[in-house]
């Protein structure tokens, strides 16, 4: 297995694009370009994109924007094993992952659908590193734990979506309050516990999915602004 036997530029039927200096501004549907892993991990790119697009209504998009996957260092970008994600375009709705602060709710829906199909992935609020990308990698096992990351996306599921305020807010910190705020979230949402148990946690981020997108389903094209970032 050679971590540069799949060249790509597509993920299935749609575009993987570029919008990095030189070729493109960030934040802009940027150019198309080729893209290196192995094939096990397209296989995986492209199954939990196809699911995207069929859980999200805006259905198949003119492209997804990507800051890379093989990259010549160590880690899983040196393997062939990690995607990064920038931006996806669709007709009606532009989603750029450095605007988290103006649709949590979309970004952690996206976030969901990312965590059924990868064990790692970091998000705006891991650090400022990943403020402009989702990365994400199949370096470890699909579940939920109390790591940094996974403890993130539940708190930013309980304070942004849910409306949960409590101390510490979304910090990275999983302890007894986050623990009782999770456990009243999966109450609200019927998902049943623990989340340690994998199908519940795959309950879990369908029902997260489900939410952060119905509002999709009642929003016009020219609802949105579709040209702040062109």
């Amino acid at each position: 297995m050679s971590a540069t036997e799949k060249t790509f530029n597509t993920i299935g039927i749609v575009p993987i694009h570029y919008a990095r200096h030189p070729v493109a501004p960030y934040g802009t549907i940027g150019k198309q370009h080729d893209f290196r892993c192995t094939n096990a991990f397209y296989f995986k790119l492209e199954t939990c994109f196809n699911e995207l697009w069929t859980v999200c209504p805006n259905g198949f998009p003119q492209a997804v924007v990507s800051a890379g996957a093989y990259v010549n260092k160590p880690g899983y970008h040196g393997m062939g094993r990690a995607f990064d994600l920038d931006a996806i375009f669709w007709p009606g709705r532009i989603f750029v992952t450095n605007r988290f602060e103006d649709y949590p709710d979309f970004y952690l829906g996206v976030e969901a659908i990312l965590r059924k199909h990868f064990g790692t992935v970091l998000a705006y609020n891991y650090n400022q590193a990943h403020h402009d990308h989702f990365h994400i990698d199949d370096g470890t096992n699909i579940g939920f734990n109390t790591n940094r990351s996974i403890t993130l996306f539940v708190q930013g599921i309980c304070y942004y979506m849910l409306g949960k305020r409590f101390n510490g807010n979304v910090d990275g910190a999983y302890g007894s309050v986050t623990r009782v705020v999770m456990e009243e979230a999966c109450h609200e949402l019927q998902v049943p516990l623990p989340l340690t148990t994998q199908s519940n946690w795959i309950q879990f981020l369908d029902a997260v999915a489900r939410l952060a997108f119905r509002a999709e389903r009642s929003i016009r094209p020219a609802d949105y602004d579709c040209t702040r970032h062109r």
